[in-house]
């Protein structure tokens, strides 16, 4: 938006009786008069043209608050507590829903907020069930259990970077990491923790799943991802009662929904009579 330069440097005089306008300026002021320079509120709704620039910085802060929870089940499943540190991954799932919820109702989505989403998203879907599964099986073999936390990390982060670079479809292209890497953190240290085989079978899985094809409905908006807020919301009051049934819910809701995606694919496969693309519109 563009300002006359001269206007912003003229003098603006505000007086009880005003005063005469001339080129140079405001001149036979009454004693008492106030006079200040137009610049700086021009600044001001420069900056802020709305007055409601604060709203812009509210999404970012969920999203630091998604990257805060999976730094804390780091910390937590180094320091011996998985169970603590799998509730903050889940507890960032609901974080990372606010920061779109608010974005997308405010009218602030930015390059910026989403890249800042996906590095949150790495640290507390990737990295940190990485960690959980290294911490719950340290009698794993050094290599096995590095192999496991790179695949669930780079198969992540594949995910979230094509995302990023790709025009949004009706679907996800690829299982979100928001969704497989809680559903891994669940498998390997849930109510019912995974062996180190198994999980290396969950890992396996999970991380083909993000990096495929396979359109995957969205649950972010809509009826669907008001129904997900709420089951959301159910989950972290279940949470506070009793954890293993909460963490039970959840791991069946996650299992329920890849399972979904995949048999709907199969379904688009059959009805179209072509590979199921996510939206792209080409299978490789």
């Amino acid at each position: 938006m563009a300002y006359d330069v001269q206007d912003h440097e003229k003098q603006v005089c505000l007086a009880e009786a005003g005063g005469v306008n001339r080129s140079n300026g405001w001149v036979g002021l009454r004693p008492g008069s106030v006079c200040y320079s137009s610049q700086a509120p021009t600044r001001r709704r420069f900056l802020d043209p709305d007055g409601q620039s604060w709203r812009r910085h509210v999404p970012s802060l969920a999203t630091g608050l998604t990257l805060l929870l999976g730094l804390g089940a780091i910390e937590a499943a180094r320091f011996g507590d998985p169970d603590l540190g799998l509730r903050f991954v889940l507890l960032a799932i609901l974080a990372d829903g606010v920061d779109g919820v608010l974005a997308r109702r405010w009218g602030c989505n930015s390059d910026f907020g989403g890249n800042l989403d996906s590095l949150a998203d790495v640290i507390a879907f990737g990295v940190a069930p990485g960690i959980l599964f290294a911490a719950q099986h340290p009698e794993a073999p050094g290599p096995v259990r590095v192999i496991v936390m790179a695949m669930i990390v780079i198969a992540g982060a594949w995910r979230l970077a094509r995302f990023g670079s790709e025009r949004p479809g009706p679907d996800f292209s690829g299982l979100p990491i928001t969704t497989g890497g809680p559903l891994f953190a669940l498998a390997v240290a849930g109510a019912q923790p995974a062996s180190a085989e198994y999980g290396v079978v969950w890992g396996l899985t999970l991380a083909a799943l993000m990096v495929s094809r396979v359109p995957f409905p969205r649950f972010t908006r809509g009826r669907l991802g008001q129904f997900m807020m709420l089951l959301a919301g159910i989950f972290v009051v279940a949470l506070a009662f009793d954890g293993k049934f909460a963490l039970w819910c959840a791991q069946l809701g996650l299992m329920a929904y890849v399972a979904w995606g995949l048999v709907r694919a199969v379904g688009l496969v059959a009805v179209n009579g072509r590979a199921a693309t996510g939206g792209r519109g080409r299978s490789t």
